[in-house]
């Protein structure tokens, strides 16, 4: 099962360096850092699972709709 998420690992590194980042203008204190670095990282994964295993089929229906040539009627 985790060897599809192999292939997010290097948006994961990213996402913990951004939350890192956002963490730092937020806190006050050490454990402040630590603490919405966790937080931040936990709002990311969840959206990453979100995007897995709902949105991305949404998406894909979604273009399909958009970008199918359906024939209009003509009125005469």
């Amino acid at each position: 099962m985790s060897n599809k998420y192999y292939k997010y690992l290097p948006w994961v590194i990213l996402d913990a360096f951004a939350s890192y980042g956002g963490a730092t203008h937020y806190a006050q204190t050490t454990f402040d850092l630590f603490f919405l670095t966790i937080v931040f990282m936990i709002a990311y994964v969840a959206l990453l699972y979100l995007h897995e295993t709902y949105l991305k089929y949404k998406y894909k229906d979604l273009f399909i709709r958009i970008m199918s040539n359906s024939k209009k009627k003509s009125h005469p």
